[in-house]
């Protein structure tokens, strides 16, 4: 779901229910928020007095037949729910449908049985007879009685003063109980049949195909609309009004999919339509990003309604206007959101963040796309507030469940900056892996985490931990400076992160670009802790230096600061590590800083390969240091044997400036050190 006022920045009050307006909110609420004085109804579906567990049950088909002639929200209606028994002993079914309607004589397999109602919004079907594991059930529930609106406008009706009656539904989160009896659990996905009889002068439209309009007599025809793609009951939609309508088509290719609009009359011209039309190329970005459009099948349809923004019902798209992010938005839900549902509302922001990401991704991929385009949409959706947590931790307000900071834009910028950590190759297989697994299902964050450590090869906790579960994000301070040890040169950086120490510290890749004989040079650090210092190698010296210029992490500030020199870091190393030599007459072992050291600070250790008896043995060695080339050079007394052979530097060595110790940690490659002071180095060469 989408509101303009995050795509286009509208300040609008937008009027959005007979009575009920947007007030002036936080803009980040892409649902367009009713406020906290929005009409709620009922339970929330996981504080219901269930009896039997959602598991206990399977849903497999809903069929829905509504009769209706807006503006008068009066509906008769009846919907047929077919399930399997997933326990031993189904003595019940509990669904939920709102308390203004009367409900009429449920039958289970054609038998006439007996409901209780629990609540305002639960009601509870009391079987004659239990069902086990693998048997079928069918439910028919007729109801017939006023459709009362709750928050986002559940479902709405009225008049439009430029055409006519209308009515719209608009289910999200949990409040499809407003106008149609169902088990409302988001892992319980069903295919559908919906069956909207309405005036002759008004269409209807709903998810999936049409299979025909009938005409039933009374100046009334029936639309009869079926998808045979699981879906998550608040998605499932009616949209009731006067339409102008076109088609064009999307070839997969050689297989056609239609891509239907229905618009209002008085707004069709070419403007709109074209407006509309870019579903077209979005459908072949998309594509090619996030792999085949899900329901091809059927189709893609947008129509116009009366709520703010848009709704990503499966295969229609409501759509309060012409904005191109939220064309981009709703179609992009198609993947992350109605193929892949959000399991529970906690982890809304797979549908929201994925979706508002999406809309940088067409900015980056469409026909004349670019990056620089890409990184202006990230930049558009910055979260206004950052000091809550991507993951929706308190769904008791749906106003929470759908902030525009937290589930939606700060959800994006966590894909944004997943996308450097794991490299473009790897983010979006893990994309193509993550659809793949949860294909017409739904998912939990932690189900995404996992197919991320899959394709990544590491664990991606510790990212996810601070970007997504955490609160917060990092404030730098940071500033550079070059040195030259032995004649080669050297780029120093000093990064403070100064958030707010409830927020902790953050873990994350900083690209570091330095200029070089007028080059940029790609470079990065890892920061990690609240005060660190790095040396990186560079081809000559540096004149100019950035920090994150393309914004890859979502922060509080960045501001330079005075330099602050840090430890003693290894640079350079003859033999160098993990070598095999010939002859190693001399170590060589070079700082990037002037050093103040002597011999005891170091030794070298054979394994003793010569000897198996002797498990190490400690080489003699004279020890110098010139304090030019910052190079300490340790000269074994004898020549050195064949055999594997460690160096260890103590972390007592100094920096003569300032007297810090080294950073001395050794991973893999040179130069040592993870920014902070303190860590030996160890590391290995052989000699033969």
């Amino acid at each position: 779901m989408y509101s303009p006022m995050q795509a286009s920045k509208l300040i609008s009050v937008i009027a959005l229910l007979p009575g009920i307006a947007l007030a002036q909110h936080e803009p980040g609420c892409l649902h367009l928020s009713l406020g906290k004085k929005a009409l709620k109804q009922g339970v929330r579906p996981d504080l219901l007095a269930t009896i039997e567990g959602t598991a206990d049950t399977d849903v497999l088909h809903n069929t829905l037949n509504l009769t209706l002639a807006p503006p008068s929200n009066v509906l008769s209606a009846s919907t047929q729910i077919s399930a399997e028994s997933k326990h031993l002993s189904l003595s019940e079914f509990t669904f939920r449908l709102s308390d203004t309607f009367t409900i009429g004589q449920v039958l289970l397999d054609g038998r006439p049985i007996s409901i209780t109602r629990l609540d305002p919004s639960t009601v509870r079907a009391n079987f004659d007879q239990p069902y086990t594991i693998g048997q079928v059930f069918t439910l028919d529930i007729p109801y017939s009685g006023p459709a009362v609106s709750a928050f986002f406008g559940s479902i709405a009706f009225g008049t439009r003063a430029a055409s006519g009656p209308y009515c719209f539904s608009l289910s999200e989160p949990w409040y499809a109980y407003t106008w149609w009896p169902n088990k409302d659990d988001n892992t319980d996905k069903a295919t559908f049949d919906i069956n909207v009889t309405v005036p002759s002068s008004l269409s209807a439209v709903s998810n999936g195909v049409l299979l025909g309009v009938d005409n039933v007599g009374g100046g009334q025809n029936r639309y009869r609309w079926s998808t045979d793609y699981p879906m998550a009951p608040y998605l499932a939609m009616i949209a009731v009004s006067d339409y102008n309508t076109w088609t064009t088509p999307f070839d997969f290719g050689g297989q056609n999919m239609p891509i239907q609009y229905w618009i209002w009359p008085d707004q069709d011209n070419g403007t709109n339509r074209a407006s509309w039309e870019k579903a077209v190329p979005m459908m072949t970005a998309f594509n090619d990003a996030f792999g085949e459009y899900p329901f091809k099948e059927e189709k893609y349809s947008m129509y116009q309604f009366t709520f703010g923004g848009g709704m990503e019902h499966q295969t229609a798209t409501g759509m309060g206007g012409f904005w191109e992010s939220v064309v981009a938005h709703e179609l992009a839900h198609h993947w992350w959101g109605d193929m892949i549902t959000c399991a529970t509302w906690h982890d809304i922001w797979l549908n929201e963040g994925f979706a508002t990401y999406a809309e940088a991704v067409w900015q980056e991929r469409r026909v004349g796309g670019s990056f620089a385009a890409y990184k202006a949409e990230m930049a558009g959706n910055r979260p206004s507030q950052t000091s809550g947590t991507v993951y929706c931790n308190d769904i008791s307000d749906p106003n929470r469940i759908f902030s525009g900071s937290y589930s939606y834009n700060k959800g994006a910028w966590a894909l944004h900056q997943l996308r450097r950590v794991m490299g473009d190759t790897k983010f979006f297989a893990a994309l193509a892996q993550y659809r793949d697994t949860f294909l017409y299902q739904t998912a939990t964050t932690e189900d995404f985490i996992s197919v991320c450590e899959d394709v990544y090869g590491a664990d991606l906790h510790w990212f996810f931990n601070k970007v997504v579960y955490g609160t917060g994000v990092p404030v730098f301070q940071w500033n550079w400076s070059t040195t030259t040890a032995n004649g080669k040169n050297y780029l120093l950086v000093y990064v403070r992160q100064t958030q707010n120490t409830s927020h902790g510290v953050f873990a994350l890749p900083i690209d570091i670009r330095p200029t070089v004989g007028g080059v940029q040079q790609q470079k990065a650090v890892f920061s990690d802790a609240l005060t660190e210092n790095f040396v990186i190698p560079l081809s000559g010296a540096a004149t100019a230096c950035t920090f994150d210029e393309d914004i890859w992490t979502l922060n509080g500030g960045v501001t330079t600061t005075t330099f602050v020199s840090g430890g003693p870091v290894l640079v350079e190393a003859t033999p160098a590590p993990g070598t095999k030599v010939m002859s190693a007459p001399q170590i060589q072992l070079t700082f990037q800083s002037t050093v103040t050291t002597n011999a005891g600070h170091f030794t070298i250790e054979t394994a003793g390969s010569f000897d198996t008896r002797v498990r190490s043995v400690k080489v003699p060695f004279t020890f110098a240091y010139n304090s030019s080339t910052k190079t300490v050079t340790l000269t074994p007394t004898s020549p050195l044997r064949s055999g594997k052979y460690t160096v260890t530097i103590s972390d007592q060595v100094r920096s003569t400036s300032g007297n810090r110790q080294l950073d001395g940690e050794f991973k893999g490659s040179l130069p040592s050190g993870n920014g902070e002071v303190g860590g030996i180095t160890k590391y290995t060469f052989t000699h033969l």
